[in-house]
């Protein structure tokens, strides 16, 4: 796993690598120091993981991370910060996570471990759709949607419709990403991909609307919370 570290207190980038290294084996593990956002983005490398300060002279990491997420939607970012409020500014770019400064050992070891959690959990399902079977990787579905017995499957590249119930469907995708909770009767939404609550909807990082029922609201609005908190450790 190829991990960068993008901060400028130089003395603050060295211990979290060391450990990072105490945490992972070298040889399972490569972290690739930056002191400043400009050489991060500038990089050509391809990471598995970013680790990336809020507050740095020059560019700020929030606006790498835009410029990020311009080019690769799918890296973990996890945010440096002294300031957790800030937390959910960090939906706009996908932020996997936020860790206060300074970094406490149980949660850095916590999110090294949910990081690779992650990796195994992109594993696929398999769905019949249209005489063939295609992979679902279950991370990457924004929403759901039946009619009678068929369920729509929406994600990051396109929509794929299979015929199975909407509790089914939910079920088996969360087996392996716990992720996808009802919106209404008829839908269901992944807390992954939610940017923010308006009203009665919920807007999904890629621009996305769904409706929420009014007696799914409460439960929706608690799944959503309890999963920022886990999210933002």
């Amino acid at each position: 796993m190829k991990i960068a570290i993008c901060d400028d207190e130089e003395i603050f980038l060295r211990d979290l690598e060391e450990k990072i290294y105490s945490f992972l084996s070298r040889l399972d593990c490569e972290v690739i120091p930056f002191t400043n956002a400009e050489d991060l983005l500038a990089s050509s490398f391809s990471f598995d993981l970013i680790f990336l300060d809020i507050e740095m002279g020059g560019m700020d990491g929030m606006s790498a991370a835009r410029q990020i997420r311009e080019e690769d939607l799918k890296t973990p970012i996890v945010f440096l910060t002294s300031h957790i409020e800030m937390a959910i500014d960090g939906y706009e770019v996908d932020a996997f996570r936020f860790l206060k400064k300074p970094v406490e050992d149980t949660k850095l070891k916590q999110t090294l471990q949910d990081i690779q959690l992650r990796k195994a959990s992109r594993q696929g399902v398999l769905i019949r759709s249209g005489g063939e079977e295609i992979l679902v990787v279950p991370s990457e579905i924004l929403y759901l949607e039946s009619d009678n017995n068929n369920v729509r499957i929406i994600t990051s590249s396109g929509s794929i419709t299979t015929r199975m119930k909407l509790g089914e469907a939910i079920e088996t995708f969360n087996r392996i990403n716990d992720t996808i909770r009802k919106v209404h009767r008829c839908s269901a939404v992944n807390l992954d991909h939610v940017a923010r609550l308006r009203e009665r909807e919920a807007v999904l990082d890629e621009g996305s609307v769904v409706g929420i029922s009014r007696s799914c609201l409460t439960e929706f609005k608690n799944a959503l919370y309890e999963h920022v908190k886990k999210t933002a450790r």
